[in-house]
């Protein structure tokens, strides 16, 4: 059974807004493309992440503020900068990047399931 892959798309704005969105819907459809079809995709505040890190576990977190350490998180959990997935251009490098992610052990040391 293919396990669930976990991200966590965050912004500095509002209830996620429409670029969290786009970029969401970019990364679970790029994954997907790349074999991975089990992903669930979570928006939220930069505020709420620490939170949702501890209490959801996702694979990685996708920051649209831009910066990465604003974030508070724990220094195991692999952050990628998403603004190319909401203009579209430059997203490879970073793709080959998550799936490098996700062929590992979760950051936590728990099992996806």
């Amino acid at each position: 059974m293919e396990p669930t892959y976990r991200v966590l798309v965050v912004t500095g704005v509002g209830t996620g807004g429409w670029t969290s969105k786009i970029a969401g819907e970019r990364i679970r459809e790029q994954l997907t493309n790349r074999g991975f079809h089990k992903v669930e995709v979570k928006l939220g505040r930069a505020g709420e992440a620490q939170t949702l890190v501890e209490s959801w576990k996702p694979d990685f977190v996708v920051t649209i503020i831009g910066r990465d350490q604003d974030l508070g998180l724990p220094k195991a959990v692999p952050v990628f900068i998403g603004v190319p997935f909401v203009s579209a251009v430059g997203m490879d490098p970073i793709l080959s990047q998550m799936v490098d992610v996700l062929k590992k052990t979760h950051w936590s040391g728990a099992p996806r399931t």
